[in-house]
């Protein structure tokens, strides 16, 4: 089954895909660094570097012999920004030009289905009017023949080690009159535990196996054997260790982030230590026996930390621990600089919250391709 991904990003969203057996034939990205991180690990995949709202798809597929009708299934997820204006239309927002052009090539194409992702504060904008963000939508995609559902998922439900949501938005064509299910969890947090090996995994399960390197420390080897299946997995494929550097902090972070507990923050430090402004949640440490709160591309900001500090060594995360938060296998290796690493691995779809809805979909397709 035939998949083109049109925001690749680090990949999150093709590897869970990849996962459940669908092949990735092609994708599109702007940043050259974010796309040779891609292709490091997709060699057989066409990478297209460019602004999407400047190609011609169809033509690039077919210059490169893939036939646009092969396609199956149409992922991504487009930046959504132009929520908050009561009284104007999202699809009129020009801040929305990304959405509308998904909207445009999903129309071109016509796969059978479609993904789109995006954050799960999406249906939280335009000032509380949640449904109406949803529903201008959903309109886009009815118009050009898809019914559509929406769904806001945890990761942590799907054996990440993390609480990040996401929306996802799965459009079939209507002419093949078939319903999707979103996948059910498969793990759970403890106050609803059902056996003992479907707990939320921890911050622990995901790093504790990596390096504990110091600040600005870095380490290109693994020094203990795996200790659980999360990190046999991620590990598997992978004969170094790659973007595992320590950022560097100053003296007075340095003092502030040792004296904050496990699950602290800037509110746990004593008076003379705590900045005059900022938000509460700031300088927050990781509770190593938790899922960790939703990794953003700031997550390794050394001079201002935000709620990503290492749970027992003095340092926000790397770019490898921050990945394993994510799902993201260590084969990936992280190109451009610290910033563009850490953004790439923010932005991403967590594979494997990716590949449970991998599996439901390709259940539909395999129905409607009989």
């Amino acid at each position: 089954m035939k998949v083109i991904d049109l925001f690749y990003g680090a990949g999150g969203l093709s590897l869970g895909f990849e996962m459940a057996g669908f092949d990735i034939v092609a994708g599109v990205e702007i940043e050259a660094n974010f796309l040779k991180t891609y292709l490091s690990s997709h060699k057989k995949t066409l990478g297209i570097l460019g602004d999407i709202t400047k190609l011609d798809l169809i033509d690039y597929l077919k210059d490169n012999n893939i036939e646009p009708e092969s396609i199956d299934l149409v992922i991504g997820g487009p930046p959504c920004q132009g929520f908050s204006t009561v009284g104007n239309r999202m699809v009129d927002d020009p801040r929305n030009m990304l959405i509308n052009e998904y909207v445009k090539i999903v129309s071109d194409l016509k796969p059978k289905i479609f993904v789109m992702e995006n954050v799960a504060g999406l249906t939280s904008m335009k000032n509380g009017l949640n449904q109406l963000v949803k529903d201008e939508l959903i309109e886009l995609f009815n118009n050009i023949g898809y019914n559509v559902q929406s769904k806001v998922l945890l990761s942590a439900d799907y054996g990440v080690p993390q609480l990040r949501k996401r929306i996802f938005f799965v459009g079939i064509q209507k002419k093949f009159k078939c319903d999707f299910k979103f996948p059910q969890p498969t793990y759970f947090a403890k106050d609803t535990l059902m056996t003992s090996d479907n707990i939320y995994l921890t911050v622990n399960d995901a790093i504790s196996d990596l390096p504990q390197i110091k600040c600005n420390e870095c380490s290109t080897e693994y020094l203990s054997d795996p200790k659980n299946d999360y990190q046999k997995v991620l590990r598997s494929n992978s004969l170094k260790l790659a973007n595992h550097k320590a950022p560097n902090h100053s003296d007075i972070v340095l003092e502030r982030i040792k004296n904050i507990p496990q699950g602290g923050n800037h509110g746990d430090l004593p008076d003379h230590l705590r900045l005059k402004k900022g938000y509460s949640n700031i300088y927050g440490k990781l509770d190593g026996n938790r899922p960790a709160d939703t990794i953003t591309g700031n997550c390794g900001c050394a001079s201002a930390p935000g709620r990503f500090i290492h749970p027992t060594a003095e340092r926000v995360l790397t770019v490898r621990e921050a990945s394993r938060l994510q799902s993201l296998p260590d084969s990936i290796e992280f190109f451009g600089s610290n910033t563009e690493q850490y953004n790439q691995v923010g932005n991403a779809v967590p594979p494997l919250m990716a590949k449970s809805l991998a599996i439901a979909v390709r259940k539909v397709l395999t129905k409607i391709s009989a």
